[in-house]
């Protein structure tokens, strides 16, 4: 049977998936390490804790490739970030940019409190242990700075630390309040980080990929918005487009439970220099950000 040129490349993308599929995003986790962690020691751990299970959970999953934790240690290191407050949009994005990520996600543990009360009824008295924990995680774009999504999560659970029983003799059973209390705080610590981990798998899923072989905004340099194409794809010096960025309507489609996307109009850019490969300007209206796309201009 003779294979024609379509067939052909059909069968390649049979026998090597790979070659159709999509190139991982880049993605780091750091904890936020704010002014609630370097005050009280116990929040660090909580949060250092809460990136480790999240860093295990999202390994491995499709389209996500994760910047080793040794690699993040040693930039913070370097870079005098170890001990310092990185809790902020502007500065986890800085810190991204640096381990040459697409994504960074801020990990940050905002409240966790444990305590015990008794039970006493006629046939025993219980020690009952009480752990609460919350947390959230923020997705960043590492180019734009722009919070793509920001879950949170929270654990609430009692669990019999000992029991004295009084009839029909004396006897204590439990593993006592303080080994009761860690085995609460890893059960907090897991599911947390499931929760977060499944909404950030969630929306990784969900943010768009930008268009193939479309007029993509590259930066601004000196003033000037640059874009992606030039001469060689029909760019001209005094040519108009319009800057437009896909934005979430925070609605999901009932069909297929994809978040549904709509076009926004940032500014109309103005050619004011065409090269080969790309092409540069003036805009006018909003402050474009790096993968807008560059459309012709609509009344």
């Amino acid at each position: 049977m003779r294979l024609t040129k379509s067939s052909f490349f059909l069968t390649l993308l049979l026998f090597f998936p790979s070659l159709n599929a999509q190139p991982a995003r880049r993605i780091a986790i750091i904890a936020g390490n704010g002014p609630l962690e370097r005050s009280i020691p116990a929040y660090a751990i909580g949060e250092n804790r809460m990136v480790g299970a999240l860093t295990g959970k999202l390994a491995g999953k499709p389209g996500i490739t994760l910047i080793a934790q040794n690699d993040i240690d040693t930039l913070l290191k370097t870079q005098n970030f170890q001990n310092s407050d990185r809790s902020s949009t502007e500065t986890a994005a800085h810190i991204g940019r640096l381990l040459g990520a697409a994504q960074i996600v801020l990990a940050n543990y905002t409240n966790g409190s444990q305590s015990s009360h008794q039970e006493i009824t006629p046939a025993s008295t219980k020690v009952i242990a009480s752990v609460e924990a919350e947390g959230n995680v923020r997705l960043i774009d590492v180019e734009t700075g722009a919070i793509l999504a920001q879950p949170s999560s929270s654990f609430k659970q009692d669990a019999v630390a000992t029991e004295t029983r009084k009839w029909p003799v004396v006897k204590t059973t439990g593993e006592g309040l303080q080994a009761t209390l860690n085995d609460l705080w890893s059960k907090a610590t897991e599911a947390i980080s499931q929760d977060l981990a499944d909404k950030l798998a969630t929306a990784l899923a969900q943010a768009p990929a930008a268009p193939a072989g479309g007029i993509l905004v590259a930066g601004i340099v000196n003033g000037s918005v640059l874009i992606n194409k030039g001469t060689s794809s029909g760019i001209k010096q005094g040519e108009q487009l319009q800057i437009v960025r896909m934005v979430s309507t925070g609605l999901t489609d009932p069909a297929t439970n994809q978040m549904i996307q709509q076009k926004q109009r940032i500014c109309v850019l103005t050619v004011t220099d065409a090269e080969e490969t790309n092409a540069s300007g003036t805009c006018a209206g909003g402050v474009p950000q790096r993968n807008d796309m560059a459309e012709p201009l609509q009344p």
